[in-house]
C-alpha cells in the first residue's frame, strides 16, 4: 500500500491517468528502483456514505490484485479513485480493472 505522502504526491503530479467507467486510475511506472506493486485505494465518503459499503468496494478491489500472481513483480504504482454514486458488484468492477490491466 502507498502511505507516504511524498509518493503520493509525485504519483499524483507526473503520473498518467486512465478512466474507467466506476473507477479512475492514476498509475506510474519505474519509481526510482523500485520493483514491487504499490496501490492506493479511495473511496470518498462523499459519495458512499457508509463505511461498510466503502470497506466492502475496497475489499473487492484489493481481492482482484491478490489474485493476479504476475502483477506482484511489475514496478507499479497505482492509485484508484472511486467515482461512481452507489457501490457496484465485483464483476462490474472487475471490467473497469481488466481494461485497465490491459492497458499496461
Amino acid at each position: 500500500m502507498i502511505s507516504s505522502k511524498k509518493e503520493i504526491k509525485l504519483i499524483l503530479e507526473n503520473g498518467k491517468h486512465y478512466s474507467g467507467k466506476y473507477l479512475k486510475f492514476i498509475y506510474l511506472k519505474d519509481i526510482e528502483n523500485q520493483n514491487y506493486f504499490q496501490l492506493l485505494i479511495s473511496i470518498p465518503k462523499k459519495k458512499i456514505k457508509l463505511a461498510v459499503n466503502r470497506n466492502k468496494i475496497k475489499r473487492r478491489i484489493k481481492a482482484f490484485y491478490y489474485l493476479r500472481k504476475n502483477i506482484k513483480d511489475s514496478s507499479l504504482s497505482v492509485i484508484i479513485l472511486y467515482k461512481y454514486f452507489k457501490p457496484v458488484k465485483y464483476v462490474k468492477l472487475e471490467k473497469d480493472l481488466l481494461l485497465f490491466e490491459n492497458l499496461n
